[in-house]
């Protein structure tokens, strides 16, 4: 009890983050009016909150019910065993699988997913990045039966060396319109990756190809806090969803025969809502035919893995 007593102190004095976004809930003020949002963060001042799909709010502790300073205290206390990720890969439940090898699994949710990482590159006591792939159209459903370049590269032995991570590659389920369909299994599985293995949650990488690439611009709206950078390939994004585009590192790659005017309107709804994001147009590559390169890009690997938090 005195544990937790002072994790939440700690907590709401700003010496420990919130480590993951809270579920959407009803919010009351203390004039009474109500709110759908979901809890981003908060000190002892202040508690920010973020509507669906929206901006955000900070508030002042005073400004919303009793009800609800409960909620935040209740909700600081949980992220105990999140404050404190394991730093040694040889214990819980993915142990085992920390082999080298990839390996096909199931999570709690029935989600689906190739899981990587090398046991012989990771050391004690050491945090090391969460790399995260989403597949293109023609992987949905596939049974784990494929995986795609912008997966493998992050587990190259040349890459895997010098930069040694945790990966995995959600597989969307068939009829998935999007991955934003699956995000709440995506980031369940994201909170069990890191409450049981050493990873930095500072250093949280997302990336894909075509519907991976949208799903990529999706996952970071929903929960930019969660973020350290993303690469989206081969898939834009409406333009006017520009302004709700966090400000975090994002590098997109696209090729100039597909569906450039989509990429350089974005480029510069983006740039108007003073979000400078990385642009690489690929010269006389279409849908398909860059994705593999980008994958295998020693400049894109050390980009990504430069980025923080």
């Amino acid at each position: 009890m005195k544990t937790h007593f002072m994790v939440v102190i700690l907590t709401l004095t700003g010496l420990l983050p919130l480590l993951h976004a809270a579920e959407n809930r009803t919010w009351t003020a203390s004039d009474g009016r109500q709110i759908e949002a979901s809890l981003v963060s908060a000190t002892a001042e202040e508690i920010t909150i973020r509507k669906p799909g929206g901006p955000t709010f900070t508030l002042k502790p005073d400004q919303v019910s009793a009800e609800d300073r409960e909620y935040v205290k209740k909700f600081l206390t949980e992220q105990e065993v999140a404050a404190t990720p394991p730093t040694d890969w040889k214990e819980g439940p993915y142990a085992d699988f920390c082999d080298g090898e990839w390996q096909k699994m199931t999570a709690e949710s029935g989600l689906r997913f190739h899981f990587f990482a090398n046991k012989r590159s990771l050391k004690k006591d050491q945090l090391y990045p969460l790399c995260i792939y989403l597949h293109g159209r023609s992987n949905v459903g596939s049974d784990l039966k494929m995986r795609e370049p912008g997966a493998n590269a992050f587990a190259n032995e040349e890459f895997y060396d010098e930069r040694p991570c945790i990966v995995i590659a959600p597989e969307a389920p068939a009829g998935t319109g999007g991955f934003k369909d699956i995000s709440g299994n995506i980031f369940a599985l994201i909170d069990d990756l890191t409450a049981n293995l050493p990873i930095d949650k500072n250093r949280i990488y997302i990336t894909g190809y075509s519907m991976g690439s949208q799903g990529s611009w999706d996952l970071i709206m929903e929960k930019p806090e969660l973020f350290a950078a993303a690469v989206p390939v081969g898939g834009p994004m409406s333009a006017k969803k520009a302004a709700s585009v966090p400000k975090i590192p994002i590098w997109v790659h696209y090729g100039e025969l597909d569906r450039k005017d989509e990429f350089t309107a974005l480029l510069a709804a983006l740039k108007d809502a003073g979000n400078e994001v990385k642009f690489t147009e690929h010269k006389g590559a279409d849908h398909v035919g860059f994705h593999n390169q980008v994958a295998k890009d020693e400049a894109v690997h050390e980009w990504i893995f430069s980025q923080k938090r």
